[in-house]
């Protein structure tokens, strides 16, 4: 049986999980996000939307979404969902979330970058609208390229 899932704005409570998540999927090539950062980003005023997954009782934080806001766009920062809780549309539905939250604050884009190599991810932005921009050489601290996408509203 799949577990249910909520969404909530991300608390300091949360962090402790958050940096558990970042230090299960990233690595250090990819800026894993540290607690002093998840902090920053909600004094910040940031965009930090949790995702609880509910099963059998239990209640378990499966993964976050981070965007910054600027002053006409949006720019995804971060996303990441525990392994055992991928392909369960959770991504999807943070994505989805952000996506609203930005044309709400009447933001013009949304814009990201992704490891040129990670195709299912690049697959969810294109299903969600977004297009490719261009390819940034270099972008992550391991050298590893990025692809630059965005989302026009």
């Amino acid at each position: 049986m799949a577990a249910a899932f909520s969404f909530h704005s991300g608390t300091p409570t949360d962090i402790p999980a958050l940096v558990a998540i970042e230090n299960r999927l990233f690595d250090d090539s990819d800026g894993r996000l540290t607690a002093r950062n998840f902090r920053y980003h909600l004094q910040a005023q940031n965009f930090l939307l949790v995702a609880t997954a509910h099963q059998q009782g239990l209640e378990q934080i499966a993964g976050y979404l981070l965007l910054l806001i600027y002053r006409k766009s949006a720019r995804l920062y971060s996303i990441g969902v525990l392994p055992e809780c991928q392909n369960q549309g959770i991504a999807s539905a943070l994505l989805g979330q952000a996506i609203a939250h930005t044309q709400t604050l009447g933001r013009k884009k949304m814009v990201l970058e992704v490891k040129v190599a990670n195709q299912a991810a690049i697959a969810l932005y294109q299903r969600l609208g977004f297009y490719a921009k261009k390819v940034v050489i270099g972008y992550y601290y391991d050298g590893t390229d990025a692809l630059r996408m965005e989302k026009i509203f």
